[in-house]
């Protein structure tokens, strides 16, 4: 794999791990069931299982068939990726400890077959629960159906199997810091949700679509997007679970890099083609990006505190009756913040890192925090420029995609703005306290301290990524043909701004004289 100097070492930071540490010990001989283990969180994870907890018996994968393959195809393409090389190295025999069970959480009982339940149901020590919907769509309200049943419903169901688990140890629930936007202090505890779970499900269940569609901006309306309406759900559902479940709920912010182009990865790398130049906002909230790796150690730590190092925790801020399960409020603010506006200087700092060969325009941004001049500079930088090259891709008889594009971005800056409006306190007590229980060892091999993190090479890293493993460039590009294509682009957008400014002083002067 082409990259000059970036390695997935770079995104994942470990040393050696000799001599062995208590979360190791842990999960040595262990079983762990794993939902949403092809998302970005979740190859990190079982990434950082295999490599670091070898001696852990089985992972059991619920994979659903996608785009043609079965969960066994999905499973070996997905190691494939050089994400997987450095683990590979260092445990050659990885694949015996991984069993694939075809499941599908938009199912009922996560689509897992009675026989297969009924075959691994007695080896389960701890599950950990990633799976979810997320806001892929250009809407980000368009798919409540899908939500409820993945995010809300399969949670529910995975509870009820979890019964069945008789040495169960943990249930650790990915959540998110957004799923109570209303509130502005958020604890480390349960709110109460304006409607229950069971009849949102029930909804969803009997209801058709464009019913359920109808209704979606009235249940949603505290909401930014229907993920963080969901996760709230699942909350509840925890919740109603009580301590029978040794569960706790992480609840992380932004958990970056991600994978996902239709959110802040999507901006940033167009931006650095030099596609997206214009934003909205950002204001002086807290971003709330969390690192991947940081935030799968925390999942991992959560885990062995549940299953053989959970103590007494007394926790002020939070009601007495509130402690039978425990959360996790996971966000970058109460360590090292940074805000949407230092978000983009940053992105713009390192933007050269992204810029490709195959770059569309001089990149550059601009930022307004005024709705009317970004949507006129919207029109006059991203809307008539796709109108213009799909035009001119349609005669030579190839399929516009830059308009489409454009779409894609726009809806993904609107649905980023809802996160830019207010300014939240996440309290973190139960997230410092777990920090205190790890040995100086595990401290090292499972280090999830932000405050230890450099946003400056954070970032570097992060663009250097987009750049070699989702855009599929050599780190380094020869300087001549960088510099010729830049200086042409150049030339092309400040001929193109020029232009631009005559026309609205012609305007100007047939217009209002």
């Amino acid at each position: 794999m082409e990259g000059g100097d970036i390695f997935i070492q770079d995104f994942i930071n470990d040393l050696q791990e000799s001599p062995e540490s208590q979360i190791q010990k842990c999960f040595r001989g262990s079983c762990i069931l794993i939902t949403g283990g092809t998302g970005f969180v979740g190859k990190v994870l079982i990434e950082k299982l295999l490599r670091t907890c070898r001696d852990l018996n089985t992972i059991y994968l619920v994979v659903r068939p996608l785009n043609g393959q079965n969960p066994n195809e999905r499973i070996k393409e997905m190691f494939i990726s050089p994400f997987f090389d450095r683990m590979k190295i260092e445990n050659p025999t990885y694949r015996s400890q991984v069993q694939v069970v075809k499941g599908d959480c938009f199912q009922p009982n996560i689509g897992v077959d009675e026989a297969v339940w009924n075959r691994i149901a007695s080896k389960i020590n701890a599950v950990i629960h990633l799976a979810a919907a997320t806001t892929t769509d250009n809407h980000p309200y368009c798919m409540l159906h899908t939500a409820v049943y993945t995010n809300v419903r399969a949670t529910r169901d995975l509870i009820v199997m979890t019964k069945r688990f008789q040495n169960l140890k943990a249930f650790v629930y990915m959540s998110s810091v957004f799923a109570n936007p209303s509130i502005l202090n958020v604890y480390e505890q349960f709110y109460n949700s304006p409607i229950p779970s069971s009849t949102v499900i029930q909804m969803a269940e009997t209801l058709p679509d464009y019913i359920l569609n109808r209704m979606t901006y009235g249940l949603m309306s505290e909401w930014p997007d229907v993920v963080t309406f969901t996760k709230a759900l699942s909350e509840q559902i925890i919740q109603s679970a009580g301590p029978e479940l040794p569960a706790c709920v992480i609840r992380p912010g932004f958990a970056g890099w991600m994978n996902d182009l239709n959110n802040l990865t999507g901006c940033a790398l167009g931006s650095g083609l030099g596609l997206v130049r214009v934003f909205h906002g950002p204001s002086y909230v807290n971003a709330e990006i969390v690192p991947v790796d940081m935030l799968v150690n925390l999942l991992l730590v959560a885990c062995w505190d549940l299953i053989g190092n959970r103590s007494e925790v007394v926790n002020e801020e939070v009601p007495k009756d509130a402690l039978n399960t425990l959360i996790y409020n996971y966000a970058s603010s109460n360590y090292k913040p940074c805000s949407w506006n230092q978000l983009g200087e940053m992105f713009f700092k390192n933007e050269k890192n992204v810029s490709s060969p195959n770059f569309f325009w001089m990149p550059f941004y601009c930022v307004t925090n005024s709705i009317f001049i970004y949507r006129i500079m919207t029109f006059y930088l991203h809307t008539v420029p796709a109108k213009v090259v799909d035009f001119f891709i349609r005669l030579v008889g190839k399929e516009p995609r830059l308009n489409e594009f454009y779409k894609r971005v726009h809806a993904a800056a609107k649905h980023l703005s809802s996160y830019q409006q207010v300014h939240v306190r996440y309290h973190n007590h139960n997230v410092i306290s777990l920090m205190n229980k790890l040995s100086p060892r595990d401290k090292i091999l499972f280090d999830f301290d932000m405050g230890t993190l450099s946003w400056d090479d954070y970032f570097d890293k992060y663009l250097k990524g987009l750049r070699v493993y989702l855009m599929g460039n050599p780190l380094h590009i020869p300087e001549p043909k960088y510099n010729n294509t830049l200086n042409r682009l150049i030339t092309i957008h400040y001929n193109f701004i020029i232009s631009i400014c005559v026309v609205i002083v012609i305007y100007s002067i047939f217009f209002y004289h």
